[in-house]
């Protein structure tokens, strides 16, 4: 069931910006004028006295702005200019410079504006260049003519394509001429802005066949051990070859034989050559010197160990050696003669089962063995811990796109059935029907437990046109998801719960299956504890409230905050009730003594 496989990821530091309110000054006044053409851009600039001022100033604040971004728009800008854009031809459009600045222990202002004039343009074609003024081609060839137009800002550059015969030559939209028969046309490139202007090229077409000149192999020579190929391919020259064909042959097929596309065999041990000769008559061709030997056999094997004391669900990494060094065949096959007690992957890597002795064995190609004697011993498990109950989980949630509602506060079943653990209910959804049984517990010993969902993790289902509501689980240390869910029992008998995430899929009828999968909450700081009469045990503080949009968290009142990245960077700290320019992902928001953890979209 598991296809989602979105990675989340922590994102990068926020930029805090803090703005000094001042009271603002008198109306702006006129600094300068520019003119500028529509789509082209234009730079202003503070007067040299001013951007003095400036740069001796602490405590700067600035903007440039348009009053209207439909004429001219301000692309880019520093301290002491910006780049303006025209957008649509006018004759004013005001651009604004505010500044605030601090020089001699005085606070400053500076509201300036310039007028921008934008003008309109539409400059027509004054002369097409062809980058050929004729063409000399062969039946079957294409050429391309590369088209100029001048001036280069005019405004419509595109250009049309004929030829004045396209029985001996045509010419595509984009100027590619394909030679069809001997003989002569013209092509003329126009300009399609109405200029009438326009430039030709004479192609020539001639009727001639030609021969390859020269075969080159990949390859001069090649070592191969009996049994081993190699694929030898030929370049024919020139590449305007007529007939481009060639033939391969051996002269001794009993050391290597050669196939029609060039693939070599090795059959024996000796010398051969391979020849590759053209199929159009020119004679020209290439040879290739191939040596065969008999390839080198493992003479023996060794193991990095040959024995070892393994617990149950340890591992143990093997390596194999095998000699010679030059064995031209080092494959090693791995087995156990006794799986229930320990296994072998195609690595060498050991997984001990249970209690018992197993014989590791790696073999080569020509069944050479090596032995690694494995012993298990029966892992020692601690007093287990009871789980079983009725739970109210108090929480911290952060939601993105809900699908239904999450609170903080949630209820949670743990069930004992023959001894074993299981989460029969979460949310007030039944566990037990899509998860065989619910979500088992597999108890550590040590007053911890963890539970697999990497398969049954649904946490609700009702039919395919409803949202499928599964449980995710993020690690990290690995930066990478992971199929393990820890609860670990406290001293006072309440369970701490580790964070997870709801994800919601959607049913695909076409393909059926469960797809799209996103995230809606992720949940964290959970504390269950088992449920008395009175209800809720636990209660969860007030906490401020945040405002989050576009990359802004602000509250409704200043307050002093302290801002961390989830992997525990702090960011800002420092009384504010506005905070902006936060990148995507998490945080964790401290007020106070209340703690909060935020999802930047």
């Amino acid at each position: 069931m598991r296809t989602f496989t979105t990675h989340l990821q922590t994102m990068i530091l926020m930029v805090l910006f803090a703005f000094v309110t001042v009271q603002k000054a008198n109306a702006s006044a006129k600094a300068g004028e520019a003119s500028v053409y529509e789509g082209s851009t234009v730079t202003i600039k503070l007067a040299d006295a001013y951007e003095r001022t400036l740069r001796k100033s602490t405590g700067v604040t600035y903007q440039w702005y348009s009053e209207n971004n439909s004429y001219a728009s301000v692309t880019s800008s520093t301290r002491y200019n910006a780049t303006v854009k025209g957008i649509k031809a006018t004759s004013s459009c005001k651009v604004y410079f505010k500044c605030s600045y601090f020089i001699d222990g005085f606070y400053r202002t500076m509201d300036f504006y310039y007028t921008i004039t934008v003008k309109s343009t539409s400059i027509s074609v004054t002369s097409v260049l062809l980058d050929r003024s004729s063409i000399s081609m062969k039946e079957g060839s294409t050429e391309w003519l590369t088209a100029s137009v001048y001036p280069t800002n005019a405004t419509n550059k595109n250009v049309t394509w004929s030829s004045s015969n396209t029985s001996v030559a045509s010419v595509s939209s984009y100027g590619q001429v394909s030679a069809k028969s001997a003989g002569t046309a013209t092509i003329t490139c126009r300009a399609a802005d109405g200029s009438g202007k326009y430039a030709t090229c004479k192609v020539t077409v001639e009727s001639a066949t030609v021969y390859v000149t020269s075969i080159t192999l990949n390859k001069t020579s090649a070592s191969l051990y009996v049994g081993n190929t190699t694929q030898l391919n030929a370049t024919v020259s020139p590449s305007s070859a007529t007939n481009k064909n060639v033939g391969w042959t051996s002269d001794d097929t009993s050391v290597a034989t050669v196939s029609s596309t060039g693939l070599v065999t090795a059959k024996s041990a000796g010398t051969a050559t391979i020849t590759c000769k053209a199929k159009d008559g020119s004679g020209k061709q290439a040879t290739c010197n191939i040596l065969v030997k008999e390839d080198v056999k493992p003479t023996s094997i060794t193991l990095s160990a040959s024995k070892a004391s393994l617990t149950e669900g340890e591992t143990l990494q093997l390596t194999a050696t095998v000699s010679p060094s030059d064995a031209v065949d080092k494959t090693v096959t791995w087995m156990s003669d006794n799986t229930t007690v320990a296994t072998v992957d195609n690595t060498g890597l050991v997984t001990a089962k249970s209690a018992g002795t197993a014989n590791i064995i790696a073999t080569t190609s020509n069944n050479l063995a090596a032995v690694c004697a494995i012993t298990v011993n029966e892992e020692v498990i601690g007093e287990p811990t009871v789980w079983s109950g009725n739970y109210r989980v108090a929480s911290s949630h952060v939601e993105n796109n809900p699908t239904r509602e999450y609170k903080d506060g949630f209820e949670m079943t743990i069930t004992d059935k023959k001894g074993a653990y299981y989460i029969t209910s979460m949310f007030g959804d039944d566990l037990t029907e899509y998860n065989n049984g619910g979500f088992k517990l597999y108890d550590n010993g040590d007053g911890t437990a963890k539970i697999d969902v990497s398969y049954y993790n649904i946490l609700k289902y009702t039919d395919n046109d409803s949202p499928l509501y599964a449980i995710y689980v993020f690690d990290e240390t690995t930066d990478d998801w992971t199929d393990t869910w820890t609860l670990k029992m406290n001293e006072d008998g309440t369970i701490t719960v580790g964070d997870f995430y709801v994800a919601a899929f959607s049913w695909v009828e076409d393909e059926e299956k469960w797809k799209n999968g996103q995230l809606e909450a992720l949940y964290y700081s959970m504390t269950a504890k088992i449920e008395d009469i009175t209800g809720i045990s636990e209660t969860i503080a007030e906490s401020p409230v945040i405002h989050i949009e576009d990359g802004t968290v602000w509250l409704d009142e200043a307050s002093y905050i302290t801002v961390y990245k989830d992997n525990g960077t702090k960011v800002y700290s420092g009384k504010t009730n506005r905070i902006e320019n936060l990148s995507k992902g998490l945080y964790i928001v401290k007020i106070g003594s209340q703690s909060k953890k935020i999802l930047i979209k």
